[in-house]
């Protein structure tokens, strides 16, 4: 994948557009939100054409590596232009693993706190110490390649591959040039021997459905130091004066500056 994007290195920062509110949970749980693809805004998030419900074992944290601010950013992403953009390091979680580059499934790092995932009925959860990315979104409008299978009949074993599972997006979506984190909530890739691999408990998400729809990974004290915060185009003196208190509340040492874009405010 990173041959056909043509990456050759990881972006040292990446930037995220969201709601001073957002920011006020980041600072004060010291965590960032990881959603569960099937709450977020693209309906073909993370589908694939022979595994039901496969969006809701994706979660994901979507970040930007444009450093230029963008105005369709600012509107999609924060309520009437008055929000924030956060910029931070691309290994800002606890431990500040730098991370690993792998052939397959992308880059990868550790962190260093147990992230818990849990089934009903009882179902194959599992415990992970480990966030994929940051990792570049495909975007193609090619259906079959964003919606392909993810399991392969081999003659009496079924290989099942997940690590592209909300990496592939319909070019309408290019202008975000996205990058994310992810958690899957069951393993990457496995052999199976099963005649049906739907009816393994890990991969039958009807019966054994993801219990949580978020997930929250705690981030190094050291990432906020690292923190940059943009305030919106159209953020008010009010706003302003609310998002300085956070900051120097709960990160002290980050960098505050207002939007470079000018946007007349409406009566």
């Amino acid at each position: 994948m990173w041959n056909v994007m043509g990456i050759t290195a990881l972006p040292e920062a990446l930037y995220h557009y969201t709601s001073i509110e957002t920011l006020a949970l980041i600072l004060g749980n010291r965590s960032l939100r990881f959603t569960r693809l099937d709450g977020v805004n693209d309906p073909e998030e993370a589908t694939v054409s022979d595994l039901p419900g496969a969006s809701t074992l994706v979660f994901a944290s979507c970040w930007t590596a444009q450093d230029r601010e963008s105005i369709a950013m600012w509107r999609m992403y924060t309520p009437e232009m008055q929000g924030v953009r956060i910029r931070l390091p691309n290994n800002p979680f606890l431990g500040r693993h730098a991370p690993t580059v792998w052939e397959k499934g992308g880059a990868g790092q550790r962190v260093d706190a147990e992230i818990v995932i849990n089934r009903e009925n009882d179902g194959l959860g599992i415990t992970t110490y480990y966030v994929t990315g940051p990792n570049k979104i495909y975007y193609t409008d090619d259906q079959s390649y964003r919606s392909g299978p993810c399991l392969a009949d081999e003659g009496g074993r079924w290989s099942v591959q997940l690590h592209d599972l909300g990496m592939v997006k319909n070019t309408y979506w290019a202008f975000e040039e996205e990058w994310r984190y992810k958690i899957l909530a069951t393993f990457s890739e496995a052999i199976l021997h099963e005649p049906n691999p739907l009816a393994h408990p890990a991969l039958d998400l009807m019966r054994y459905p993801v219990i949580e729809d978020a997930l929250y990974v705690p981030l190094a004290e050291g990432s906020f130091t690292e923190m940059e915060v943009v305030l919106g185009p159209c953020i008010t003196p009010g706003q302003e004066l609310i998002v300085r208190a956070l900051l120097e509340a709960y990160a002290p040492g980050a960098t505050l500056r207002r939007s470079e874009i000018n946007v007349r405010l409406r009566k």
